[in-house]
This record gives C-alpha cells, structure tokens and sequence, in this order.
C-alpha cells in the first residue's frame, strides 16, 4: 500500500469512527430524551395522583358537610315544630290557672255541685289536650328551690324543714317538651 492508500484508508476509519461516535452520541441523546420523558412522565403522574386524592378527599369531606347540614336542619325543623305552640299556649295558661282557683275547695263549698263537676270536666278536657301537644306541670311543693324551674316570691321560716325547699306554690309552672315554659312562684323555707 501507498502512502496514499493509507492515509485514504485511514482517513475513511477516521470517518466511519466519527460517525459511529456522533451515532452512539445520538443514539445516548435519544434515550437521554426518552428518559426524561418518563420521568417527567412519572412526576406528572405523582402529581395527577396527588390532585386525585385531594380531590377525593374534597368529596368526602363536602359529602359530611351536606350530612350534617341536613341533619342539623331536620333537627332545627323538629324544634321549631315542637315549639311552635309555645306562645298559644302561654296564653292558655293563666285560664288553667282561673279554673284551678274556681276548683279550690274553698271556693266551691257554697257554689252548686253541678257547675264545680262542670267546670272540672272542662280543666280536665283543656289540660289533656295540651299535655298531648307536649305540656307537663311541675311538681314544686316539698322539692327542693332551683332557681332554673321556680320563681322565689317570698321566704319563709319554717322550723323542721331545711332551708331552700318549696313550702307553697302560689302559680304553677310548666314544661313544654322538656324545656322550663313557665317558672313555678313558689314560697321558699329560710
């Protein structure tokens, strides 16, 4: 071989290395490009995945919040329904009060016989109707005073008897549903 020939035949190896160099280079360049892709592939799927738990979790937690407005609004609704006779029934009291008084014994011994059963059988009739629409009265005398059900009006000494018990109710109290609608007046031992 020639001078020539050599240097053409090693120019040529030089050539085919460069290109299967710029080719291996390549060829590393595209599954660098391809590795980044899944990896920024796998970084968008951790932040979907991410999002879709929040997302979840959003719901459950508005699903809760839709439960308990519901059931706090039924609850509300239930109150108001049960109390919603409170104020008719305030007025209603004080005529519950005349017809005790009227049936005092007291008061009924000179009266005729025929208007106490009377008027007894309309306090009993008025009294059962609202006791079904939830009222209930107090049972004060002989308890002991709490200031949540019972009005104090005066005290009393009373010797045998301890201190801070009813003695006497001069206006009855009542519930509605459970809850105080009218305090008791009562008389309380010192």
């Amino acid at each position: 071989m020639t001078k020539e020939t050599k240097k053409k035949t090693n120019t040529k190896k030089q050539t085919n290395t460069k290109k299967t160099k710029s080719n291996k280079t390549a060829q590393k360049s595209k599954t660098t490009k391809s590795t980044k892709t899944k990896k920024e592939l796998n970084e968008e799927l951790k932040k979907l995945k991410k999002e879709n738990e929040y997302l979840k979790d959003t719901l459950l937690r508005a699903r809760a919040d839709l439960d308990n407005f519901k059931k706090r609004t039924e609850r509300e609704v239930s109150r108001i329904i049960e109390n919603a006779n409170a104020d008719l029934i305030k007025k209603i009291l004080p005529i519950i009060d005349n017809l005790e008084r009227s049936l005092d014994p007291e008061h009924t011994k000179s009266t005729n016989g025929e208007l106490y059963k009377g008027i007894e059988l309309i306090y009993k009739n008025l009294l059962t109707t609202l006791e079904e629409e939830g009222l209930e009265p107090m049972q004060s005398i002989g308890e002991p005073f709490e200031v949540e059900f019972h009005d104090a009006i005066m005290q009393v000494k009373k010797e045998g008897i301890e201190s801070d018990i009813v003695l006497e109710e001069h206006q009855k109290g009542y519930f509605l549903n459970g809850k105080v609608l009218r305090h008791a007046k009562v008389v309380v031992s010192k």
